[in-house]
């Protein structure tokens, strides 16, 4: 009876800290919620009261005006950015990955080795030199410029490796012997069997991207062409800021990012797991 009563005690105790987690993590987001809806005086004579007095969409308004906010075509080409690299991952990552995980040349390991080494380079370390390569190739301020260095990524080759490893050679040895191809078994056999990786992998990337900032800030100079994290740092005046109106332009700019993890969070949550799948 002591025991049940530790057990509950402490599953109390943890439940307890959960939410106290959750109440700090959420707070401040649901501040720039509601503050959204505050007009500039409401703001500046309240700013850390919660509840809104007389709620207005006039910041939404401004910050989705083509001339003034322009927060649909930063949504755009943010959505043009995330969706354009997102596919050509998939695409280039799971090659590889099936390269490395099935077939054998000489070197195999060691490359795969180089490639997962790249992964402790800080992105300050690559900044100039990716900026230089992608200047002299005429890609700045474009859309190819952009998205290029993002097209394939060592940590979605990893993950898919790992995945592809874990399936069973059986089948592909059984679809060999019916007259199927290298690629044929990549993509009737493996990519089928590897829908949840790379549905994980997927919303991964397209996350990733989505809240991209530093490259797409120092590789673009046309206004029209920035995505929703760097679009959002522009709504300032030279001596002040209109508050309200920046946290309706946040809430436009995660609202895409919070939708699609309440619809795929099962994925993001099997995704820990796949990422640590022990080869055999």
């Amino acid at each position: 009876m002591s025991d049940m009563k530790n057990k509950r005690s402490m599953q109390i105790a943890v439940m307890a800290l959960l939410l106290t987690a959750t109440a700090i993590m959420v707070m401040p987001y649901a501040w720039m919620a509601l503050s959204a809806f505050k007009s500039q005086q409401e703001f500046g004579g309240a700013p850390n009261r919660l509840w809104v007095s007389d709620p207005t969409l006039e910041n939404f308004r401004g910050a989705l005006d083509p001339g003034t906010g322009r927060m649909g075509r930063y949504l755009f080409n943010s959505l043009l950015y995330a969706t354009t690299t997102t596919v050509f991952q998939l695409t280039l990552n799971s090659l590889a990955a099936f390269a490395f995980a099935r077939l054998k040349f000489r070197g195999r390991d060691v490359l795969f080795t180089i490639f997962l080494s790249t992964m402790m380079l800080p992105f300050a370390v690559r900044l100039v030199p990716q900026y230089l390569i992608t200047v002299h190739l005429g890609l700045a301020d474009t859309l190819p410029g952009v998205v290029a260095p993002n097209l394939a990524g060592v940590f979605g080759i990893f993950l898919l490796r790992q995945f592809f490893l874990n399936i069973p050679a059986d089948l592909e040895a059984a679809a060999s012997i019916d007259g199927c191809g290298t690629f044929g078994i990549y993509w009737r056999i493996v990519m089928p069997l590897a829908k949840p990786a790379l549905i994980t992998l997927g919303i991964f990337i397209f996350m990733a991207e989505w809240n991209n900032f530093v490259w797409p800030l120092v590789v673009l100079s046309d206004w029209d062409k920035y995505p929703v994290t760097v679009g959002i740092a522009l709504f300032r005046d030279e001596d002040s800021i209109f508050w309200p109106k920046v946290f309706a332009a946040s809430v436009l700019g995660s609202a895409p990012l919070i939708a699609l993890f309440l619809f795929a969070q099962k994925y993001i949550i099997g995704g820990i797991s796949l990422s640590g799948m022990k080869a055999q």
